[in-house]
């Protein structure tokens, strides 16, 4: 006869519908002998054990909405024991697979069992679904089996007495009310680590084991506190466990699962599915030492225990609002399970010795699952994860990270958790940081070098016309004096690229002043708010520009005239040397950079781009940016000469092409966007030439286009607040960028450094650090702080992470996340993923703020759209909307304007938008409240805004129920926006109307 199945069942039924085809839910438990088994002998045993529990001749059926159950009498099961291969992989792969294989919810036994024969031990396995099974049971299931195979060997019977299923109690109202109460506000779905991978679009929940020995001093430790804080050895370790995914992105409201035995004493015997995971909720006080943990978590795991008879299939309606729409448990990621020995050591079967043997089904559908394996002389942690949430070597950083703050916890018990170290071994033995450049001298003396030495020497190359040192020194000289006989102290200086501009700048350092860097180009209410931002008196601007009030650039002297050589006087390293305005802010904002900045990034870049001689650069950066700056002062400082780049030569290749060859340039240096412009046809003209990325990250295939060319590619990484380059790689291929200068990464909005791979705040310190930033203290005291070691430093607030080899991989602004049914996913990692498809050029991701991400990708290849959904589909947690350009917009500095693209999503969408009707409206309430999102609306995607096929089922319910319209998941695939299926089922009510009719 069949029954519904319980809650508790159908919960993990449905949960194992959202990964079909998996091993997800299998329990093996396993035995080797030293010798041959007797496999008569092993499968009476066997038929025993199943004949005795009746449980384990329980099997299930379901059909697309609901699960029962019926038990088979012992004469209508039939397990066979089958030959498990032996590969080339060894024998816990070979185990692994015997695990692994689905079994179908169909009315079959949801149990196999095997004989691996090796070359001179078997290994017997037997294998369970989770609906009948537990941890413990494994315990129970291996204890009968060896029993039953003596007794029969001994020539006698096995017990095989019925046993009747194991009836759970109902739950204890009171415990049901603990529960909701102490999830209260509970949002695990979001507590993934900051060294966890992106989230992907369809898991497929494979798993992988890390296994560390705890080390000696670690121990210890745990010994010395299972005394002082009178807690046992489970609880202290879990302490340190809740400690860690703190430090690693958990955040200080910790959850943490692990599973309960729920028999009662007279049912210890009872195979089945017996455990309830519970929730252990730590809230991490970083102010609290570690004591206080250890005394919340005792108290939290006792708690749990006693109320640990409500499985919390029962608690997640009320507490989350729905049914499991997730294969991420609703609850928690990680998972703690404390393991004592399964089988005696000194067991034996038939005189054989008999060694249990752990096997992996190789799945999980937790993050992380640290599973504490004690010993007489070793602790043995074993890290289970799913590879869809971590890399192997992450995890194991993890568990180095775990002993060493074992061993720092013994040092120093009574400091606050929040000022614990956070880093292991191989994070302290990271590459030394580039030393810092000793400068003396400023960019003024670098170049005045020249002049004196060659004043004939070209220095600045525009067309056909050549400018000397001499010449250009002297046009600085008489914008020096122009400057100081006026009162301000900013100067701005409005010019397009050639040698009058060169020349101001040069002379408003000589007159003391600093100057502001501007690009006439730019719209000119940007340019007013700036100069009024800055307070700028004068403004120097070239002739023919209509810029009010300002006055002259003072004309370079012709060739012949007379030329001065004046020395530079004092100038004062501390003093600052201009301001740079961010493109990209909405208002006004200014990084003040000082001299000393200026020339310690400017030889720094020198030394590596130009370290065998004079620098020939191309000058193609905007005027208001630094690059500008760096182009000229990398040539002019080591005695080369500056190029300039007429502006054809941002979007022409050939332009660029016969500039390089024509000029003999050695170094370019340009963002991605204007290099995808060019480089086709630069080619080989830039074989031998320094070609430098800059601002925004190399895409491989470009990397790869650039490498074509002959010439050395480096790839760089600039911020407001770091002069120059703060890190820069050149001539490989590869994930990261080495730092030019000290870096490290922090909790963010904290100076907590975080070890490798773990992704935090850049942080920035030494010698091209910015002043601050211009008028705006409250800023420069936010953004710039002072670290015990690294001495003053400046947050970047973009993220980031360390790499083994002590690069770093920038993956893009903090703020620059969405999230998406419950997960965070930075609009960089969709963008990669979108990116790695062969026909994208390039790509920027937005978020349009209506819950909707929006990808601009720019491609020359058509229909790319339908095959670039697809790619998204199986790569991502949701399919962003996508709009195909032939270029991406950009600002004047060459950069992708994100500002811009934001506007157009806001107008795609106001153009696309048609008021709701009534029915619309609704189903927009359901769409926001299943998939958590707020700001979807008529036109959002069900299955691009994070759902899929088993919450889809469920919002079908919630339709029918609450709409009265008869509407099929099928109906929901046809028509997965709110407005679509809105339209779709009137026209059928209207159709059923007149078939009435």
């Amino acid at each position: 006869m069949s029954i519904a199945a319980s809650r508790k069942e159908a919960a993990m039924w449905l949960l194992e519908r959202l990964v079909p085809d998996t091993g997800v839910n299998n329990v093996a438990v396993a035995f080797e002998v030293a010798g041959r088994i007797d496999r008569g002998l092993f499968t009476a045993a066997l038929r025993a054990v199943l004949a005795r529990h009746e449980v384990l001749r329980t099997v299930f059926r379901s059909d697309d909405a609901t699960l029962t159950r019926e038990v088979l009498s012992a004469d209508q099961l039939d397990v066979p024991v089958v030959d498990i291969p032996a590969g080339d992989d060894g024998m816990d792969a070979d185990l692994t697979a015997f695990a692994a294989e689905p079994f179908e919810i169909d009315g079959r036994p949801l149990l196999r069992a095997g004989i691996r024969a090796g070359a001179d031990a078997d290994v017997c396995c037997v294998v369970v679904h989770h609906l009948n099974f537990d941890a413990m049971s494994t315990t129970i299931l291996l204890r009968e089996l060896l029993a039953g195979y003596e007794a029969l060997a001994a020539g006698g019977r096995p017990d095989d007495a019925p046993l009747a299923a194991l009836a759970e109690r109902a739950p204890n109202e009171r415990s049901v009310a603990y529960w909701r109460k102490n999830l209260d506000g509970l949002r695990a779905a979001e507590a993934g680590l900051w060294c966890a991978l992106p989230p992907v679009g369809a898991p497929s929940l494979r798993a992988r084991t890390v296994h560390h020995e705890l080390s000696a001093p670690a121990r210890a430790v745990v010994r010395r506190f299972q005394r002082e804080l009178r807690a046992s050895e489970a609880v202290v370790l879990l302490a340190a466990y809740s400690v860690l995914l703190a430090q690693h992105g958990a955040g200080s409201d910790v959850v943490i699962g692990t599973p309960v035995n729920v028999r009662d004493q007279r049912s210890m015997n009872a195979i089945g599915y017996h455990a309830n995971l519970v929730p252990l909720r730590v809230r991490v006080d970083p102010d609290a030492d570690f004591r206080a943990v250890v005394k919340q978590t005792r108290s939290t795991f006792l708690e749990a225990i006693s109320h640990a008879d409500v499985p919390l299939e029962h608690v997640s309606p009320a507490v989350l609002g729905d049914a499991p729409s997730s294969w991420r448990s609703s609850f928690f990621r990680h998972l703690f399970n404390y393991v004592p020995g399964t089988v005696d050591a000194s067991a034996t079967l038939t005189g054989m010795p008999v060694r249990h043997v752990m096997v992996e089904n190789g799945y999980s559908r937790f993050d992380l699952e640290f599973f504490i394996m004690p010993g007489e002389d070793a602790t043995t942690v074993r890290a289970a994860f799913c590879v869809d949430a971590f890399d192997a070597a992450d995890v194991g950083l993890l568990l180095q990270r775990y002993d060493a703050l074992l061993v720092r916890l013994g040092d120093d018990l009574e400091r606050p958790v929040a000022q614990l170290s956070r880093r292991g071994a191989d994070d302290l033995a990271l590459p030394a940081s580039p030393p810092e450049t000793a400068t003396t001298a400023s960019v003024l003396d670098a170049v005045h070098a020249t002049v004196a030495a060659s004043p004939d020497l070209v220095a600045v190359r525009d067309g056909t016309q050549d400018v000397s040192y001499g010449r250009l020194w002297s046009a600085a000289l008489a914008t020096r004096d122009l400057v100081a006989a006026a009162d301000g102290s900013t100067v701005a200086v409005l010019a397009p690229r050639g040698a009058e501009l060169a020349a101001a700048w040069l002379g408003v350092w000589l007159a003391g002043r600093r100057c502001v860097l501007l690009d006439p180009t730019q719209p000119i209410p940007d340019l007013a708010a700036r100069l009024a931002d800055s307070g700028a008196a004068p403004v120097l601007a070239a002739e023919g520009l209509p810029v009010p009030g300002a006055v002259r650039i003072p004309a370079v002297p012709a060739a012949g005239d007379a030329v001065r050589t004046d020395a530079p006087s004092g100038v004062d390293l501390d003093a600052v040397a201009y301001l740079e305005y961010d493109l990209d802010a909405p208002a006004p904002l200014a990084v003040t950079v000082t001299h000393r900045a200026l020339a310690c990034a400017v030889a720094r870049l020198a030394g590596q781009v130009a370290a065998t001689g004079p620098a020939v650069t191309a000058w193609l950066g905007s005027a208001a940016t630094e690059a500008a700056l760096t182009e000229l002062l990398v040539a002019l400082t080591t005695g080369g000469r500056v190029v300039v780049a007429p502006d054809q030569a941002r979007a022409d290749g050939h332009a660029l092409g016969e500039l390089v060859q024509s000029h003999g340039v050695t170094v370019v240096q340009a963002p991605p966007a204007v290099w995808r412009q060019v480089v086709e046809h630069a080619g080989d003209r830039l074989a031998g030439r320094a070609v430098l990325v800059a601002h925004e990250p190399l895409p491989r295939p470009l990397a790869a286009q650039l490498r074509a060319t002959g010439g050395t590619p480096y790839h760089g990484y600039t911020t407001p607040g770091v002069a120059g380059y703060a890190a820069l790689d050149g001539g490989r291929d590869g994930t990261g960028v080495l730092p030019a200068t000290r870096v490290f990464v922090a909790e963010p909005g904290t100076d907590h450094e975080l070890g490798i791979g773990v992704r935090g705040e850049l942080c920035v310190a030494g010698d091209t650090l910015a002043a601050g930033y211009h008028g705006r203290p409250e800023l420069t005291a936010a953004r710039f702080g002072e670290h015990p070691t690294h001495g003053r430093f400046h947050r970047t607030g973009d993220l980031a992470r360390l790499l083994p080899d002590g690069r770093i991989d920038v993956v893009g602004p903090l703020s620059a996340h969405v999230r998406v049914a419950g997960q965070r996913i930075h609009l960089r990692d969709i963008e990669s993923v979108l990116a790695a498809h062969p026909d994208v050029e390039a790509v920027a991701a937005v978020d349009a703020q209506d819950g909707t991400v929006v990808a601009f990708v720019e491609s020359r290849k058509p229909d790319v759209a339908e095959r670039l959904r697809e790619h998204a589909r199986a790569a991502l947690p949701l399919t962003p909307d996508l709009v195909v350009l032939n270029q991406l917009p950009v600002t004047v500095a060459g950069t992708v304007d994100r500002a811009a693209l934001v506007a157009l999503a806001a107008a795609r969408a106001a153009a696309e938008a048609d008021p709701p009707d009534e029915t619309t409206a609704a189903l927009v309430g359901i769409w926001t409240e299943m998939l958590d999102r707020p700001g979807l609306h008529a036109d959002s995607n069900f299955f691009a805004s994070g759902g899929h096929s088993l919450l889809g089922a469920q919002l079908v319910q919630r339709v029918r129920t609450e709409l009265s319209m008869p509407v099929q998941l099928a109906d929901l695939f046809a028509n997965p926006t709110p407005r679509q299926l809105a339209e779709h089922l009137q026209d059928a009510f209207w159709d059923d109307d007149e078939d009435d009719d």
